[in-house]
């Protein structure tokens, strides 16, 4: 008999992902988040916020909720997780039945199996360390279950990882028992080492001793002593002691010994020889309970009923962990600053809504841009909720001040002006309700696109917003561009994807005709600068740098201007590359300053049209990433005194 309701736990779990990845292709306004109930990444991200302060880039309560859940369920009832939700565990286990079919499975040979077992636990201090110390889930570089729904197409995803994670998690299946489960897995390692409360225990009551006594103890000396203590009960011991409560149990006086339940154990642990199951590997399948010919001589806890235990506990630690998950409120950061402390009283702004605040690094985006702003002193921010609350001295600086201190001005081309014969274009200044942050403006080009005689537009801040809109009034009027603009969703390119996103703008009023502009006016005024300086630019004088320039198209779109970011951690890997700016000239520019003495052009030429992007994602660890950019560098270099040096600053 199978155990079939745990094959539908199964089966409905993958069913799951597979509507997550092929939802977007009837739903346009779908964006599929794999991780979005990710176990681990919540563990990760709650240590990075014990440690730090911030959360991961991406998680939130539910993640983080699903995990301490999973750890609880680990305590009590046993390794479920692993057996009945797994992606990961339900395909190597179906793996490994094929392998048994073919004939070409073994079990790992005695000699390398504990050894083997000890790799998960330094994989889990890994990612479990640069997690914590840099807010972004290090996890994701490799974990072959993240590669493979994005179909290795996120850019989180490290290709040189994952791909090697993937055929090993995949193939390792086929040739030996839950190769990736038993020596690769962190979350593996994770539930071994609260599989064992004692050894967790005493790690735990450890660190907070010392955590008493020295503060400023970094949380990377509780995971290395929970590590050890993994280490030790798993490869000393192979079993669990006191907990999980219920295990399987056998009647040795009904027992035939026919091996059965040996067979039929996807651990392949042999409980014909055992009283009690307390194998580090036994996740509470109750399989072999299923299995078992003979009436009430496989059970849990003795308990013939019982065998309905692991599905119920299941649902029921879904059910409370997302429960709990509505009652929790983490911040993705919570930073103060200045006089924050001295201020008698503090007051504070939160709005929600803001798009661009979606992880870790954007939110320390936002933080560097308020620390600017006189009279701020804090923020907290809420990256899955897009939301922040902004802590301000309210005699310094007045609540609109703080409002308009979040927003950014955007210029953007709607579409480029090619009508040799066009010498000019109409200005309308309108007011918008609905459009605030970053991205709302790529909305409203989106809108705007639909109307083929708007040209461009730019906003500065308002209650609404103000926004100017050029045009050519011989193919549009203020009544055809309201019309787009108050549409009830838009397509915006993301990726190579096309994706439908619903949007609420409103016209204040019909507002006025101002003025005109001449086309070359209107290109340089539309044309939006970037600025970034590195590798100690301050340091040297102008009169020692030299500039390449070149024409670059790209830097007027403003997707592409997101990833300016990118391109210039890639380009300070080169010492002798200090700042990058873009200007308007007679068409969009780019200017790379650098030190002859350093470098030369011919290098700073082939790192600009390199097809992966190498970028730093702490001072020691890069990543790459596609090129989003297609720069043909063919310019002129010049000195930097013969360039307006201070024009973007």
């Amino acid at each position: 008999m199978k155990n079939k309701i745990r094959l539908i736990f199964q089966f409905f779990f993958l069913g799951l992902i597979a509507y997550v990845a092929i939802r977007p292709a009837f739903d346009k306004g779908y964006i599929a988040d794999f991780e979005k109930y990710c176990p681990y990444g919540g563990l990760a991200s709650f240590v990075s916020k014990l440690n730090q302060g911030t959360m991961a880039c991406t998680m939130g309560e539910v993640q983080v909720a699903l995990g301490i859940g999973l750890l609880i369920g680990v305590l009590i009832i046993g390794k479920l997780f692993c057996s009945y939700i797994c992606p990961i565990g339900t395909v190597t286990e179906w793996l490994g039945r094929l392998g048994d079919k073919l004939g070409v499975r073994r079990e790992m040979p005695k000699f390398l199996d504990r050894p083997f077992r000890a790799l998960k636990y330094v994989l889990l201090f890994i990612a479990m360390y640069f997690t914590m110390t840099s807010s972004e889930l290090f996890c994701k570089e490799f974990d072959p279950y993240f590669a493979s729904a994005n179909l290795f197409g996120n850019v989180d995803t490290v290709l040189y990882f994952s791909i090697p994670a993937f055929v090993i998690a995949i193939l390792g299946a086929v040739f030996f028992r839950f190769s990736w489960c038993r020596y690769l897995c962190p979350l593996g390692a994770i539930s071994n080492v609260f599989l064992n409360v004692v050894g967790a225990g005493i790690a735990i009551v450890l660190f907070i001793i010392a955590k008493v006594m020295i503060p400023s103890l970094s949380y990377s000396w509780l995971i290395g002593g929970l590590v050890v203590s993994g280490l030790i009960t798993e490869l000393g011991f192979m079993r669990s002691f006191f907990n999980p409560l219920p295990k399987i149990t056998r009647n040795a006086e009904r027992c035939s010994k026919c091996g059965l339940c040996d067979k039929k154990c996807p651990q392949g642990i042999k409980i014909s020889q055992m009283e009690k199951v307390n194998h580090i590997d036994c996740t509470l399948c109750s399989d072999c309970v299923y299995t078992c010919p003979l009436k009430n001589t496989l059970s849990i806890q003795k308990k013939k009923n019982y065998k309905y235990l692991s599905p119920i506990a299941v649902i029921v630690i879904i059910l409370l962990s997302l429960g709990a998950a509505s009652k929790l409120n983490f911040t993705t950061i919570a930073e103060r600053w200045g006089n924050f402390n001295s201020i008698q009283k503090v007051a504070t702004y939160e709005r929600s809504g803001l798009k661009n605040v979606k992880c870790f690094s954007s939110s320390m985006a936002l933080k560097a841009k308020l620390e600017t702003v006189e009279g701020i002193v804090g923020l907290d921010t809420w990256a899955s909720a897009h939301a922040v609350k902004v802590y301000y001295d309210p005699s310094v600086i007045s609540e609109q001040k703080v409002k308009a201190s979040l927003f950014s001005p955007a210029k953007q081309e709607v579409h480029p002006v090619k009508d040799p014969s066009l010498s000019s274009l109409s200005i309308w200044e309108v007011g918008v309700y609905g459009l605030f942050d970053g991205f709302d403006f790529i909305y409203f080009n989106s809108a705007l696109k639909g109307d083929g005689g708007v040209y461009g537009f730019e906003t500065r801040y308002g209650e609404p917003v103000m926004v100017t809109i050029f045009f050519d009034p011989a193919k549009t009027n203020p009544a055809k561009m309201k019309k787009e603009i108050e549409v009830k969703s838009v397509n915006v390119k993301i990726g190579d994807k096309i994706q439908n996103t619903e949007v609420n703008f409103e016209l204040a009023d019909m507002g006025v005709i101002s003025g005109n502009t001449t086309v070359p006016e209107y290109k340089k005024r539309i044309f939006k600068s970037y600025d970034r300086k590195f590798n100690d630019y301050k340091q040297y004088s102008i009169d020692n740098l030299s500039v390449l320039v070149f024409p670059m198209p790209e830097s007027a779109n403003p997707v592409l201007r997101q990833r300016f970011s990118s391109l210039t951690s890639h380009l300070s890997a080169d010492h002798g590359i200090v700042r990058f700016s873009t200007r308007y000239y007679d068409v969009p520019t780019a200017i790379v300053f650098f030190d002859a003495k350093q470098t030369n052009v011919e290098k700073i030429k082939k790192a600009l049209v390199q097809p992966t992007l190498t970028i730093f994602t702490s001072e020691t660890s890069t990543k790459d990433i596609p090129n989003p950019f297609h720069i043909k560098p063919d310019g002129k270099v010049m000195k930097a005194t013969e360039v307006n040096v201070e024009e973007n600053e």
